[in-house]
């Protein structure tokens, strides 16, 4: 093989294909892309925050926009231009409530408002996505069941906002649910005894 075609072949490993269709020359040297966050990517300060592509890489977002650690000038510099969940208190659930989240959000692009919504819940070790719907700055996730099947008398949970499906908003909406059965005195269930 001739050596124009060994590096035809190399260069075409080297090519990722993102979801939102640009081409990327991506080598071993970025390591930036084991970054699955904005507010963790941008932390680093060699690393920048593709939004459209939700994305992390050293300098090679194309013509998507960008958000540049604290140390670049730019117009979009630091995590307060993160995509993310407005933080929260934990709440607590009696297992089989059926609970409407509605998570707030900041730093909503324009352009996303357009694309359709997805709630991930996750309960214990167990992932489920559901219809959400962006309303004004949150997202209201499909009515979900509530579900502490365990022996345990709390299992833990979150819910995480997509957009376009698959693109995370930062941070997460923290909940429990408890069994009245093993935890009497649970929150949620003295709530409901005093109704």
């Amino acid at each position: 093989m001739s050596n124009l075609g060994v590096a035809a072949i190399i260069f075409y490993s080297l090519l990722k294909i993102s979801s939102a269709g640009d081409i990327l020359v991506q080598t071993n040297e970025d390591q930036c892309t084991a970054f699955t966050s904005c507010t963790s990517c941008i932390s680093k300060g060699a690393c920048t925050w593709c939004i459209t592509k939700s994305l992390c890489t050293q300098q090679q977002c194309g013509n998507d926009n960008v958000i540049y650690p604290k140390n670049i000038q730019a117009l979009l510099t630091g995590a307060e231009f993160c995509p993310r969940i407005v933080e929260s208190p934990e709440r607590i659930f009696k297992h089989s409530d059926v609970h409407i989240f509605v998570v707030k959000l900041t730093q909503i692009y324009l352009y996303m408002a357009f694309t359709p919504w997805q709630c991930k819940i996750r309960v214990g070790d167990q992932d489920f996505e559901i219809k959400g719907i962006l309303l004004g700055d949150s997202v209201y996730c499909e009515a979900f069941e509530l579900k502490n099947d365990s022996d345990q008398a709390y299992i833990e949970g979150n819910v995480k906002v997509l957009w376009n499906l698959k693109k995370a908003f930062d941070g997460s909406v923290s909940f429990k649910i408890c069994r009245c059965d093993l935890e009497p005195n649970c929150l949620a269930c003295v709530k409901n005894k005093s109704k």
